[in-house]
């Protein structure tokens, strides 16, 4: 597996907006009903047409960066308050450890955190970008968007900025839309986030969610180039009927996350290889032509699972959910720092993610 490391993790401890406290209100809305089937649901039969968005390269990464929660969660630490042991957690899940929010910090601040860091990189300032899209499920607030407030702190005030919802999918959907943007020559560059504050709506003495989630924010800055490089193909999909299999309140909500964690282990298994053998087939590619493969980070044997359905070594899949869990729509951007140096100029990088919707998505970039 690909370690997870580069210049950029970790260097901007996300800071708070405005430089003060909001005091959280809870959010108010309708319950979650559980329904009778709830906890026993089907993952359902699969129905994807795949919306493809084949044709010219659209959107190439320029920069990246990424921003982590303030404190560190070890598996240690989740043996005080839970009834669990480090062996277990790593065993089952390939995790190590986690990022938290700490007090003063969101969603937002960790969006804005990585959205710095990411301009850095590409040595462009926020008064350069044209269009801001976050992928995210844990907005501080249902209004204004992670997005807004993303673009005002980076001096990015003024022009669209957006949130996307599609749970751990968020990043992948986001990037068809911002590269179609960039295609149809609406903005010639973009700001594309994922990010999530999972600790704020997960369970934290339910053994088996607490385990799992993080808190992050990668970033990377689209633009429109002129060469081959950028995202070529996606592949977007949603079947409402495995609602039940997984979801989640807002933070601050009552109604914390819930998951059948064994159908949607055999839902991703399925899905993930899927996706990638479609997204070679339709662009007449092969896996050696397939440098790295960055699937979402939701669990070590998900993972390996696909993997090997994949046909692909080890060292070519990216993981870090060792050190950072699953962190939602932030886990795909979160990898790309750890690869961006290493990439070579013709090959290709297939994202392939999953999540609560169900959903699922891929993106084909050649490098």
């Amino acid at each position: 597996m690909v370690p997870a490391r580069g210049a950029w993790a970790g260097r901007y401890r996300a800071r708070q907006l405005d430089g003060e406290r909001r005091r959280e209100r809870p959010a108010r809305h309708l319950p979650l009903r559980p329904g009778p089937d709830r906890r026993d649901a089907a993952c359902p039969p699969l129905r994807q047409r795949g919306a493809g968005v084949s044709g010219p390269a659209k959107g190439k990464i320029i920069g990246v960066g990424r921003a982590l929660g303030g404190r560190v969660v070890t598996n240690k630490d989740l043996e005080s308050v839970l009834d669990t042991t480090d062996d277990w957690i790593s065993s089952r899940t390939g995790i190590h450890e986690r990022r938290f929010v700490e007090e003063g910090e969101t969603c937002a601040t960790l969006a804005t955190g990585a959205a710095r860091n990411a301009l850095e990189h590409a040595g462009v300032g926020g008064d350069s970008i044209d269009l801001i899209i976050c992928g995210t499920s844990t907005a501080p607030e249902s209004m204004p968007s992670v997005a807004c407030l993303v673009g005002e702190e980076v001096g990015a005030a003024g022009v669209g900025a957006m949130d996307l919802s599609a749970a751990c999918s968020g990043f992948s959907y986001a990037a068809s839309v911002a590269s179609a943007m960039i295609g149809a020559g609406s903005a010639g560059r973009v700001l594309l986030i994922g990010a999530d504050a999972m600790s704020t709506v997960v369970d934290q003495t339910d053994r088996s969610t607490a385990v799992l989630f993080g808190d992050g924010a990668g970033a990377v800055i689209l633009d429109a180039g002129d060469g081959e490089s950028g995202f070529v193909d996606h592949i977007l999909g949603a079947d409402g009927g495995g609602a039940p299999l997984g979801r989640a309140g807002q933070p601050g909500d009552e109604n914390k996350l819930y998951q059948n964690g064994r159908e949607v282990f055999k839902f991703a298994v399925r899905i993930l290889p899927d996706m990638f053998e479609k997204l070679l087939s339709r662009n007449d590619l092969t896996p050696d032509d397939v440098q790295y493969v960055i699937p979402h980070q939701a669990n070590a044997r998900i993972i390996r699972s696909a993997a090997k359905k994949m046909d692909l070594p080890e060292e070519r899949i990216v993981m870090n959910l060792d050190r950072f869990g699953n962190t939602s729509a932030a886990s795909i951007p979160l990898s790309y720092p750890d690869i961006f140096d290493d990439m070579e100029p013709g090959k290709y990088v297939v994202t392939v993610g999953f999540g609560f919707g169900l959903t699922w998505a891929a993106n084909l970039y050649r490098i």
